[in-house]
Formats: C-alpha cells, sequence, structure tokens
C-alpha cells in the first residue's frame, strides 16, 4: 500500500497533470456556472477528447471537470436565483437574498469556503474508506454481484418519491439497449438488425453525450430562436446582481465550524449511497443546520449559515461517491457513470481488484483529488470577479451551437466511427422523447452499465450451480442483499397501505355527529 501510495504521488507531481486538473476547474466552474449545463454534461463532452492522453493526466482533468462543475453552480444560484446545477438549488434560498441586500461577494465567498471544506473532507474519507471496502469486496463473487447490482439499481429507483414506475420504465430502457451487440456467454450476435457494425454493442461515451447533452443543447437552441430578433445581443435580466459588497473573511467563517463539519459528513454518508446524490444531501444539511441553528429565522433571508451547510453537503458528496464505483464497478450517480466509461477507455476496470492492478492510479488519482480542492480556491477568485461581468453575457445559442458540434465531433473521433455518431443521436432522440413523457434519465444510463454485468453474473452463477436457482440464496452476503432490496421495494407501499388503513380506522371509530 506504501508503495503504491508513493508511486501515485511521483505519477501526479508533474507539470502537465497539474495544468490538467487547473483546466478542469476552469471548464467545469464555467459549465457549472451556466444554467442548463451541468457536471456530467461536462465530462460526456470532454471525455472524448481527452482519448490519447496519459491516464492520469486525462482523469485528472475530468475530475477537475467534476469539482468545479459542483461548485459552480452555485455562482448562478446566488447571482441569478437559477441554480446553474442541481446541486445549488438549495442556495439560492439564502444566497440570493444575501446578493439583493449588497452582500453578494460574501455569499460567493461562503460559497467557495464551505466547497473546499466539504470537497476536501469527502476526500479525506474516500481516501480512508474506498481499501477497507474493496478488501471486503473481494469476497464478492458473481452469485453476490446479482443481487448486490439489483440492490443499487432498486435505490436509485426508489429515490425518485412519487415516481418509481418511471424510474423503472426508464432503468428498463437502458437495460434493453445495452442488450444490443453480441451475447456474451454463447457468443451470439442479438438485436442488431442485419447491421454487422452494431455487434460491439452501442458505446458508452457517444451515448451518454447523446442523452445528456443533446436534449439540453436543442432545447436551449429553439429557445433562442424563438427569441425577439432585436434581442440579439448580451440579455440582462431584471433579476442579474453585479458581485459587490466586502469580502468574508476566514475568522467570520470560523463559529460556524460545527455546521461545515456536520454537514461535510452527513453529505459524504449520503454520497456514497447510490442514487442519493448531491442534490438530496445539500437539502438534508440545509434543513438539519436551520433546524441546529441559533437563528433559524434567519434561514431563507440571507443567511450565511445556509449556504455554508448547502454548498458543504452538495461538494461533500464529491469523494465518496467514487467510493462504489471504485471498489465495486457500481456508479451511484449520471455523473459518476460517466466517469465510469472514462476509466474503462484506458483500461482501467472499476472493482475490488482495482488497488492491486491499478494501486498507483487510483493514489495518483486521490491525491489528485486533494490539489484539486486546494487549486479550486485560486480558479474560482479568478472567475468570481469576471462572473458577472462576462460568463453571463454568453449568447445561448451560439454557446450551444459550438456545444451541439462538439457532440458529434467528440462521439466521432473516439474510434473515427460514423456509427457512434448515429448512436449518439439515437440517444439524444431517446432522451428527447424520454423527457417528454417526464422519464429520469439517469436510472437509464447507470441501467445501461450494469446490465451486461449483472447478465454475465446471473448466466455465470447459473452455469456454476447447474442451473439451480438456490445458488442466488447460497451464501450469507447473497442472502443479506436481497432481504435489504426486498426492504427497501416494500417499505414505500407498505408505508401507504398502514397508512390509510389507519385512517380508515380512525373514521370509522370516530363518534358520529348528530344531525
Amino acid at each position: 500500500m506504501l508503495e503504491s501510495i508513493t508511486d501515485g504521488f511521483l505519477m501526479i507531481m508533474h507539470w502537465q497533470n497539474m495544468l490538467a486538473i487547473v483546466l478542469g476547474l476552469y471548464m467545469g466552474c464555467i459549465i457549472g456556472a451556466l444554467p442548463g449545463l451541468s457536471p456530467s454534461m461536462a465530462i460526456a463532452l470532454a471525455a472524448p477528447f481527452t482519448f490519447g492522453l496519459p491516464p492520469v493526466t486525462a482523469l485528472s482533468f475530468l475530475l477537475g471537470v467534476y469539482k468545479g462543475g459542483v461548485y459552480g453552480g452555485s455562482l448562478s444560484a446566488i447571482l441569478l436565483a437559477a441554480p446553474g446545477t442541481p446541486e445549488a438549488a438549495a442556495t439560492i434560498y439564502d444566497g440570493f437574498p444575501l446578493a439583493k441586500s449588497g452582500r453578494a461577494r460574501q455569499a460567493l465567498d461562503a460559497a467557495l469556503y464551505a466547497s473546499i471544506s466539504g470537497d476536501l473532507i469527502g476526500t479525506i474519507i474516500l481516501i480512508t474508506a474506498a481499501p477497507f471496502v474493496a478488501h471486503y469486496a473481494l469476497k464478492i463473487g458473481p452469485v453476490e454481484m446479482v443481487p448486490m447490482i439489483m440492490l443499487a439499481l432498486a435505490v436509485i429507483i426508489t429515490t425518485l418519491g412519487h415516481e418509481k414506475i418511471k424510474g423503472f420504465l426508464a432503468a428498463a430502457i437502458g437495460g434493453m439497449v445495452a442488450l444490443i451487440g453480441i451475447d456474451p456467454i454463447e457468443g451470439s450476435t442479438r438485436f442488431v438488425f442485419g447491421n454487422f457494425e452494431l455487434s460491439d454493442g452501442i458505446s458508452l461515451i457517444p451515448f451518454l453525450v447523446g442523452l445528456f447533452a443533446m436534449p439540453e443543447v436543442i432545447s436551449v437552441i429553439i429557445g433562442s430562436l424563438r427569441k425577439n430578433k432585436q434581442d440579439k445581443g448580451p440579455r440582462k435580466t431584471n433579476e442579474e446582481i453585479e458581485v459587490q459588497g466586502e469580502r468574508l473573511t476566514l475568522r467570520e467563517v470560523l463559529p460556524y465550524w460545527k455546521t461545515i463539519v456536520r454537514s461535510a459528513i452527513i453529505g459524504s454518508g449520503i454520497g456514497a449511497l447510490p442514487g442519493l446524490g448531491s442534490t438530496a444531501a445539500a437539502f438534508t444539511c440545509y434543513g438539519l443546520a436551520k433546524k441546529a441553528s441559533k437563528h433559524p429565522e434567519l434561514f431563507g433571508k440571507g443567511s450565511i449559515e445556509g449556504v455554508l451547510a448547502a454548498e458543504t453537503g452538495n461538494n461533500g458528496t464529491c469523494g465518496p461517491a467514487l467510493i462504489p464505483l471504485i471498489t465495486l464497478g457500481i456508479p451511484g450517480s449520471s455523473t459518476t457513470a460517466v466517469l465510469f466509461g472514462a476509466l474503462l477507455i484506458y483500461g482501467i476496470v472499476p472493482g475490488p481488484k482495482i488497488f492491486i492492478e491499478h494501486g498507483a492510479v487510483v493514489y495518483a488519482i486521490f491525491i489528485g483529488l486533494i490539489i484539486g480542492g486546494l487549486l479550486l480556491y485560486p480558479v474560482a477568485l479568478s472567475i468570481i470577479k469576471y462572473a458577472s461581468k462576462g460568463i453571463y453575457k454568453i449568447n445561448q445559442g451560439l454557446l450551444f451551437s459550438g456545444i451541439f458540434l462538439l457532440c458529434f465531433t467528440g462521439s466521432y473521433a473516439i474510434r473515427n466511427s460514423m456509427l457512434d455518431v448515429y448512436c449518439m443521436a439515437f440517444a439524444g432522440v431517446l432522451a428527447i422523447v424520454m423527457r417528454y413523457f417526464a422519464l429520469p434519465l439517469g436510472p437509464t444510463l447507470i441501467a445501461f452499465i450494469l446490465t451486461p454485468i449483472l447478465e454475465s453474473s446471473f448466466r455465470q452463477s447459473l452455469m456454476i450451480s447447474g442451473n439451480n436457482l438456490s445458488v442466488f440464496f447460497s451464501t450469507g452476503i447473497a442472502v443479506f442483499l436481497w432481504a435489504i432490496m426486498i426492504f427497501i421495494v416494500l417499505y414505500g407501499p407498505i408505508r401507504v397501505f398502514l397508512k390509510n388503513r389507519q385512517a380508515k380506522l380512525a373514521l370509522t371509530t370516530s363518534p358520529k355527529s348528530d344531525i
């Protein structure tokens, strides 16, 4: 382990890797600050263009985009009351009131301090927990992998609240698309419709580019074309606020250290669970901070503590979100699913053996995450200075037209194949149709990634047991995982049933009033 840490440190400490992290942070912050763009979309667009770079350099750039993107959403949330990313939605509650009262710079500084703190604490938790999780994950075979993947999918689908059926349908669509290609056991082709090029299946990167980038691009371009022709130049809305006011000093932040530490730990715990993500972490930490605050009446009216809680919570998920991805090979969110594809491009297969086969690269990534968290401070300061003067003056029509072009060129650049461009376009059309019917895209991408692993594990287990289904309940770990999955799936319906039953009993036992 010590040798891998030393080798990883030597691998990351090259000028090109440092430059890659800085460029990734800039790209992530700018894209995250623009409403309509997200970190997963930014990584999807950037991934094809890192092909050919050394693995550590490419991954450093993509992780920089990830970190910068999560933070960048706070800029538009505070200045425009329009979160650049879903993760920054909770920041609006206090960030925008602070900006309207002339304390925009203090709100931005609070978001920056919180982002760095949450990110560093989350990364430390990742570095500490990942090797232990990977060690115990080595005991997991194909028999245990089946209930584990089913559990991950169940968590992702059931965390969609009242949209569980839509989440299931979205996951089913991703699973069906993943079946296109060659049967992993028998070697025969399926669902290729006579096209030999489809034997390799749908490539991951073009699929996720089309799934996440194309709908946003097309919707913005159509909206831009519908605008009044006179409004061609940069547009400044009535809600746009200039960066102004005194800076927030570190001494003014220190009294809130309990809020920061608590939010970082809670955010890290939520980030490590598949399906919940940084948006849930931000709102959870914000709500708990309000309950524990000495001045809860200030929340929603311009509270520095509220901004600190929300931003610490959503950035605290960044590191721990990689734990299930790196140790189990199971992406728990759309962003980590995109990173999963980037790792595969460089021959790094996430899973329990990653510390054995690519230990130096993994620790190089870990150290790069810490460096990225520290470099976020100067990068963000330089962006804050020009946030309202430059970023929000960009003509969205031109910007998204350029991104539209990148979708096609990036998809083609992976294998120099027009089939990948067609697959990207197919995924884009699919995403537009799914959006029309309000189907979530996250479960589709994650099911697309996990279905081949699930199928291989399922069929390998049956071959080992002679087609005996009881093999999936033959180990304690498998039974435990099945039990958790059944509990998660049935908890919601049982709770609703009991609630309705209690309501009926209360109705029948209540005394009738005389007329």
